[in-house]
């Protein structure tokens, strides 16, 4: 048995933010059943996050178990049980998954489903007993008195063949292969790793899970022609992924002063310099923020300064703005 197939996407039917999974398992047709199906659902760093649950189906469904020994043992083959697991996600949940993809380097979702399918499992075996009628064996025919009824008494004999079938389907008599157990519950562990691509959770999951909208922003890195420029914003990312907003604004900083090093030593006094000046000083402004907190506390505002997650992803997209168009500007020369 072994998950052939597992399909997320964000579970609707709940008022509580949730991850489904339409689920493919291969078993064995007639030798098994599913009765059931359990299990956890963990982020990449092995934390278990939520609780899985096999939902109610809409309608209702059996599965059937066989007993071997014949000509039917054909049909014993691989089949798929479909189902669809529910993993309802808390607060916490939601936010450890986001800590998680921030610090992925692709910020996709990683996922392990473990699970606990519960089956039943046939242990029935047909015995292959034939009805001879007794004068082909060399015995006189009897009269049997059941009931009302007169009937004659018939010889049963047991010859194992491949292809038995009996005429008479109640002549099929069962046991539990050298042993008094016909059936037998049983549980077997299952997991499998899933991975959510970035686009996928900000586009489809991040509005349904209550996590808020994204909206995107691309911007060419070209050439790459500033590379400490770029390596100082893999830094930036680095500590946002920990959480360090100190360390990004601290990051994005040095590329201010590496860029307005740059443009200011190629263009001197011309035009170009003097459109560069005022992009550059809006943006010092800006990546000093959480370096200069007790600057706006001088302000005395009401309240405490906080600086965080909203901050720390404005200036890092400017940062790369602010990289590109003096990579731009370089390009124009």
């Amino acid at each position: 048995m072994e998950i052939k197939k597992i399909q997320p996407k964000p579970y609707e039917k709940s008022i509580s933010p949730g991850i489904s999974f339409d689920v493919e398992i291969c078993y064995t047709k007639y030798g098994k059943a599913i009765i059931g199906i359990s299990g956890w659902l963990e982020t990449d760093d092995k934390k278990i996050i939520a609780e899985i649950r096999e939902e109610v189906p809409e309608k209702a469904d059996h599965t059937e178990i066989g007993a071997s020994g014949s000509r039917l043992d054909r049909e014993f083959k691989d089949d798929v049980y479909k189902t669809t697991l529910v993993a309802l996600l808390d607060r916490r949940a939601l936010s450890h998954i986001e800590k998680r993809r921030m610090e992925d380097r692709k910020h996709d979702v990683k996922l392990t489903l473990n699970l606990n399918v519960k089956t039943v499992d046939s242990k029935a075996v047909i015995s292959h007993v034939h009805e001879v009628e007794p004068k082909k064996i060399g015995l006189k025919p009897v009269e049997v008195h059941a009931g009302e009824k007169t009937t004659f008494w018939s010889v049963l004999i047991y010859d194992y063949t491949s292809e038995y079938s009996s005429n008479r389907p109640n002549r099929w008599i069962l046991s539990g292969n050298n042993g008094p157990v016909f059936l037998a519950i049983s549980e077997q562990p299952l997991k499998d790793e899933i991975r959510i691509p970035s686009t996928d959770w900000i586009h489809d999951y991040a509005p349904k899970l209550e996590l808020g909208e994204y909206f995107i922003v691309e911007i060419p890195k070209g050439k790459g022609v500033i590379e400490e420029a770029w390596s100082y914003v893999e830094k930036a990312e680095e500590c946002f992924r920990t959480w360090d907003t100190k360390g990004v604004f601290a990051n994005c900083r040095e590329v201010g002063g590496l860029l307005d090093k740059t443009i200011s030593n190629r263009f001197k006094n011309s035009p170009t310099i003097k459109k560069w000046k005022r992009a550059v000083e809006k943006f010092n402004y800006s990546a000093s923020l959480d370096l200069h907190v007790e600057d706006i506390k001088e302000e005395k505002p009401e309240g405490d300064i906080k600086i965080g997650k909203a901050e720390a992803e404005h200036i890092i997209i400017r940062t790369k703005a602010l990289i590109k168009y003096a990579e731009e500007l370089l390009g124009e020369e």
